[in-house]
């Protein structure tokens, strides 16, 4: 079991732990000397180190991936911690646990499985039912896959367990939804939320580090998770053909636009909403990770590439007593008129009768020369969505 993790580290600190390796360089000092850089990480976090030392004999002992055991010192340089090490040993496959490694979900994956479970079980059409049973009930090859894959490298849910969490989020979105737009079929749309990104398992590697496989860079997600489910619904005796077609279309369309990857627009309801609510969930995520990251000022983000903008990080929140100061300020009115939702004419005239005529403030007065105040041009379409 792990017991030190980055995030506890302090300056002057001997160490004695467990770190996965994301970068090994050897290189040569000034002086001619040969030394070790490398990048090292766990689940909360990661630093660089160096091996000063004997760092050519050390270098054969690990290779790059690699969970080590690490011995040093850990040290504060411009401002960041690094550790300075005399030994490093490989250590074997199952003596440690992948989850202290890399970024996870909070949520507990058994629980979330679960919950997907009891999602497919409610489920009314009997092919849906027993297609997403044969791919991802107990016993399937997928289920492990399925549980512990991120939903992307980078952008949004990147954390083991981050698919299963970003599809149970979808459905959440999906099962409210249909109850307000009764026209959409409810176990079409959440089977292609459950399924949409399931070619993710393949297309990401994650047993050590994240990063994309042979198959996800020459083929895509897309792809691998059609021709998935594809071969599945044909082992089903009697599998409807209108809705075979159909699923296919919600994995194929869920991009949205041809220049983000999708091999065709949706052309059905539940593909339009699939693809909007995914790409709801995915930047509403990123938002939350960046509003939590403490990097930037107090009030704002470091510039963000995936929204092109800066993004404000305080909230407002009633409860926390921003809305006492408000209340301090409102005027006088007629209760019942509030309370009616009525609108009362006095709030409204001036003393001379005359409705209040003040425009409201334009779009256009808050834009300089068609640009935002970032200095990037608006209304523009990026040659790809970062978050797919």
């Amino acid at each position: 079991m792990k017991k030190l993790f980055i995030k506890d580290l302090k300056e002057k600190q001997r160490v004695d732990t467990t770190l996965l390796v994301t970068r090994k360089t050897l290189s040569v000092s000034k002086a001619g000397k040969p030394y070790l850089a490398l990048k090292l990480m766990d689940s909360t976090g990661e630093l660089d180190a160096r091996v000063w030392d004997n760092a050519e004999s050390i270098a054969e002992g690990f290779s790059l991936d690699d969970v080590v055991r690490v011995k040093g010192s850990a040290l504060a340089y411009q401002g960041k911690m690094q550790l300075n090490l005399g030994n490093i040993k490989a250590v074997s496959d199952g003596e440690y646990t992948l989850r202290d490694y890399l970024p996870a979900s909070e949520r507990d994956p058994q629980e979330m499985m679960a919950e997907l479970d009891a999602l497919i079980a409610d489920m009314k059409d009997p092919f849906i039912k027993g297609l997403l049973t044969d791919m991802l009930g107990d016993g399937s090859e997928l289920r492990a896959r399925f549980m512990q894959a991120p939903a992307a490298k980078m952008m949004h849910h990147p954390y083991l367990g981050g698919l299963l969490e970003h599809v149970l989020s979808l459905c959440g979105l999906g099962v409210a939804v249909s109850g307000h737009y009764k026209n959409l079929n409810k176990d079409l749309l959440v089977a292609g939320l459950i399924l949409h990104d399931i070619g993710k398992v393949f297309e990401l590697t994650y047993e050590r580090s994240f990063g994309y496989s042979d198959e996800g860079r020459l083929i895509g997600h897309i792809t691998i998770g059609t021709e998935l489910v594809d071969s599945y619904m044909k082992k089903i005796p009697g599998f409807p053909e209108e809705l075979r077609m159909q699923l296919k279309h919600l994995l194929l369309s869920h991009h949205g636009t041809l220049e983000y990857g999708s091999p065709k627009r949706p052309k059905t309801l539940e593909a339009l909403v699939l693809s909007y609510l995914d790409d709801l969930d995915a930047k509403v995520n990123a938002a939350e990770t960046i509003m939590a990251d403490p990097a930037g000022e107090e009030r704002w983000s470091p510039y963000q590439r995936i929204f092109e903008r800066y993004i404000y990080k305080k909230r407002y929140r009633y409860e926390d007593g921003g809305g006492e100061a408000a209340l301090s300020e409102l005027p006088e009115s007629n209760d019942e008129a509030v309370f009616n939702g009525k609108a009362d004419a006095s709030l409204k005239a001036d003393a001379s009768g005359k409705a209040d005529a003040s425009p409201e403030p334009s779009v256009e007065n808050e834009r300089i020369s068609g640009k935002d105040q970032e200095g990037s041009a608006s209304g523009q379409t990026p040659e790809f969505d970062l978050f797919k």
